[in-house]
């Protein structure tokens, strides 16, 4: 698997390769000059996305709210093997969802859906106050401004300046299981020409003294041929492997923007290995993707 060198904040400086697998990761070694294109599509390591002060509080209201987030109701989804449930209203949330994502349980709220923006000449977000008020399916205040936040970062970051886009914002939310983790997340492109991923919480536990699990980055390949389900499957030997965060560790504020139209870049969330002495107790990856069409 190639695996970055995140020594740079903003962009990856360099790739080494390390032992393959049958995914379809590079079992030589490699060293390869970086740039902002993967296969034919824009692809960017990105940091400091938002104030710590407002994503410290935006993680304390998401934390607190555990109406659904707790191992009993997710285990007992599972079991009904259903694909998707919706669910009623939360603490912060007043519509969120529960889905199957091949054996991995998902969280999810959608904050806006298909919202026209417009950026001014300096990239900032014209009209942000009534921006975050169509943020309507939370009622945290902290998350509308991180959402906001986002979109000013995404434009800064790909120079949309005085540029109108269209834009769908999701909060996602994966309860990860003592022994289980996460694995087998299916191959893809989203379906809008532009995405940005930024991963909210440390993979610590509470008091921020462990690592609660490891894995969970993000995966990217020169897309292949479907296999025999139709699923999507990169190029033998054209995988890489990108951490959310430096050293191969995966922490808030750190995430990637990349296209999905020009080339030929898929993309796979990096399965996450998580061992726990106590069977209830949840571990939580969280992270905000806005989609662009611009």
């Amino acid at each position: 698997m190639l695996r970055a060198d995140l020594s740079s904040p903003s962009t990856m400086s360099a790739f080494t390769a390390a032992s393959g697998n049958s995914d379809g990761f590079s079992g030589e070694k490699k060293h390869t000059q970086a740039t902002d294109i993967k296969f034919g599509d824009t692809f960017r390591i990105i940091s400091s996305v938002f104030s710590e002060t407002l994503l410290k509080k935006v993680n304390k209201e998401i934390e607190d709210d555990k109406t659904y987030f707790n191992s009993d109701f997710v285990n007992r989804f599972l079991d009904t093997r259903l694909r998707v449930k919706d669910l009623n209203p939360s603490e912060i949330f007043e519509k969120i969802k529960l889905d199957n994502m091949f054996g991995n349980p998902r969280l999810f709220a959608t904050l806006c859906f298909r919202q026209p923006i417009q950026f001014d000449k300096n990239g900032r977000l014209i009209n942000k106050d009534a921006f975050q008020k169509v943020c309507s399916t939370t009622s945290s205040l902290a998350l509308r401004a991180l959402c906001s936040d986002a979109l000013e970062k995404m434009a800064n970051e790909l120079q949309w300046w005085g540029r109108s886009v269209e834009v769908t914002i999701q909060l996602l939310r994966y309860p990860l299981i003592t022994s289980k983790g996460m694995k087998g997340m299916p191959w893809h492109r989203d379906n809008y020409r532009k995405s940005m991923v930024v991963q909210l919480n440390d993979n610590t536990n509470s008091t921020g003294t462990g690592v609660k699990y490891s894995g969970g980055g993000l995966n990217i390949g020169k897309l292949g041929s479907d296999d025999e389900w139709g699923f999507k499957r990169p190029v033998e030997g054209t995988v890489e492997n990108y951490s959310y965060g430096p050293n191969g560790t995966n922490c808030g504020n750190w995430g990637f923007i990349f296209s999905n139209y020009k080339g030929q870049m898929i993309h796979q969330a990096e399965d996450i290995v998580y061992l726990s002495e106590n069977n209830d107790d949840l571990a939580e990856k969280r992270i905000l993707v806005v989609f662009v069409n611009d």
